[in-house]
């Protein structure tokens, strides 16, 4: 669920950057919001005099800073800092600091598989593709003490996500196929038959779906969700602009799809170099 910020506090004349998401923190309240919302992908390491200094100097909150700097040389774990971020003000009322600081509890319980997931998926949700992948690809290759055959599969199925929005398209199809296999997730079949079409005319579109016992009318859905949208956005990741795409080239509409292919290629350029930082 989202949370309307409501800024009271001093607004920082620089912004904090978490470098791992490349998330903007302009004051108290989205520094807040996002330890709320993404504690898997803060580290300790992040939690350094760099972000304690910010604090003490663009917040002008000293106290908070420097008892920081002091928990900082005494405890192991980034989450007894966030906590104590978290109670230095009034974002978040003490039932839903309470709330998070039991569901961190929980996920320290969490299997080293399930922990990396976790990682992983923030990391995706953030789209940071390469990120993402390594950590999946961890998870994957080992893989011999997960019992989970559905976990197991939801893992493939967000590697494959990835793999298609770097449009890696031969392994996106793999991985998906592979999800399917282990987690009998529709929606896995589903990311494998977009990535499919991305490549292939409607005969052969209807001759692969033909082999999972999908009809003429599975067809004709799967070509209206590609095609669902009237317009380019440019949020959107690049595997939703690939469906798109893929829907103009299917109704031979090779000016839109020109146009389409090009966004999708810069785009794709722009969050390598980002990535690759």
């Amino acid at each position: 669920m989202s949370k309307i910020i409501l800024c009271t506090s001093k607004e920082a004349s620089h912004p904090f950057i978490f470098l791992n998401t490349k998330v903007e923190i302009n004051n108290y309240e989205e520094l807040c919001f996002y330890i709320y919302n993404n504690t898997v992908l803060i580290s300790k390491s992040a939690l350094s005099d760099k972000l304690f200094d910010w604090i003490r100097d663009e917040l002008d909150m000293p106290e908070l800073a420097a008892k920081l700097v002091t928990m900082s040389n005494k405890t192991s774990f980034a989450q007894d800092l966030l906590v104590e971020i978290l109670n230095a003000g009034d974002y978040y009322e003490p039932d839903e600091i309470k709330t998070y600081v039991e569901a961190w509890q929980k996920y320290r319980r969490l299997t080293a598989s399930q922990r990396k997931k976790l990682k992983a998926d923030g990391y995706l949700g953030y789209r940071r593709y390469i990120k993402a992948a390594s950590i999946y690809d961890d998870i994957i290759a080992n893989q011999e003490d997960i019992t989970d055959k559905a976990f197991l599969g939801n893992v493939y199925h967000n590697r494959a996500v990835a793999a298609a929005n770097n449009l890696d398209t031969e392994d996106a199809k793999m991985y998906f196929l592979k999800a399917f296999e282990l987690n009998n997730n529709e929606e896995s079949l589903r990311g494998y038959l977009i990535v499919f079409a991305a490549g292939n005319d409607s005969v052969t579109i209807r001759q692969e779906m033909r082999k999972y016992d999908l009809d003429d009318d599975n067809f004709e859905n799967l070509m209206l969700e590609i095609g669902d949208s009237n317009e380019d956005v440019r949020e959107m990741t690049i595997f939703s602009m690939l469906q798109r795409a893929v829907y103009n080239r299917m109704n031979k509409d090779m000016i839109d799809y020109d146009k389409r292919m090009d966004i999708i290629l810069g785009q794709l350029k722009d969050e390598f170099r980002e990535q690759a930082i």
